[in-house]
This record gives C-alpha cells, structure tokens and sequence, in this order.
C-alpha cells in the first residue's frame, strides 16, 4: 500500500511530487481564508455607525406603514371614483373571489390531445348525468352487498385511458 506522500509517475513517466501539490494547496487556501478575513472582518456597523435619532426614524416609519396596510386590508374606500374602483376589507374579497371560483366549471387550460395528436372530444362531466341513466343500472343482489362492503377493490383504469409509449427519437 503506497502513502498519499508518495511519488506517482504520469502518463509521460515524469514523477508529480504529491506532497508538495497538498502543501501548495494548503497554503493557498490558508492565503485566501486569511485575505478574506482581514476584507470581511469589519462589520456594516462598525463602519458607518448610525445615530439614534435616525433608528428612531425608522422605527417610527415601519410603524405607520403597518397602520396603514392594516387599514387598507379592513375598511371600504375609493381608489378611483371615476373609473368606479373600490377598495374592499381582504376578508370579503377572499369570500367573493371563493364564491366565484365555485361558481365556475373546471376545464382544462390547453386542448387534451390524443395518442395521435388529434383533440379529444369534450365529455360532459359524471355528476351531469341524468338521473334516468342512474336508474337503468342493475341493482346488486342482496347477497353480494353484504360481501362486498367487507372487500376494498383498486380501480381499474381502461386501457385507452393510459398513453400510448412513444419511441424517443435518435440523436442525429
């Protein structure tokens, strides 16, 4: 077993002085930590100090800036009378944007495309189906109900509802 302090030949048959390479990099990253250090020592405040009046200032600004968000999430008012812009407390635009979004119907953002690349037809969805439809199915018969609520089974998806596997193209 050779030591890391070792000489190894390279591929010319010259020898690479391991050792040194290790020492070299050891003091080049000691240089660089120690240059950094004497940069990055000195901190913000001990460079530009800043007097007490002006933290005051600040404090007092934050403030009323929170007061004054706090009062355009909770109170009704005008943004622009004219063009009939309003502000409303965030609690009930959260109410009316929920109500809306309830109010519409989930489609799909982009057209769903086949295997081929061809649009699907738009399906209407289970839940709009006529109750007629629902009374046509078959009912269970007693003797199977009582066995098969103690049986959990996976749904099975069709076979034309999986995407067909596709090649990738070579690389030319």
């Amino acid at each position: 077993m050779q030591s890391a302090t070792t000489n190894h030949e390279d591929s010319a048959g010259q020898k690479k002085p391991v050792f040194w390479i290790f020492v070299a990099a050891l003091i080049g990253l000691g240089l660089f930590f120690g240059i950094n250090s004497l940069f990055l020592g000195k901190t913000d405040s001990t460079l530009n100090p800043e007097d007490p009046a002006r933290d005051a200032e600040r404090v007092k600004n934050l403030a009323d800036l929170k007061a004054e968000n706090e009062i355009k999430l909770s109170t009704y008012a005008w943004v622009d009378q004219a063009k009939g812009s309003v502000q409303i407390p965030i609690t009930e635009a959260m109410k009316l944007v929920l109500a809306d979004l309830n109010a519409k119907k989930p489609s799909p953002a982009y057209p769903v495309l086949d295997a081929t690349g061809k649009p699907l037809p738009t399906t209407t969805p289970a839940a709009s189906a006529s109750a007629d439809s629902a009374d046509a199915l078959p009912s269970e018969p007693a003797a199977m109900s009582q066995t098969s609520s103690n049986v959990l089974a996976a749904p099975v998806e069709p076979a034309a509802a999986k995407p067909a596997k596709t090649k990738k193209p070579a690389n030319q």
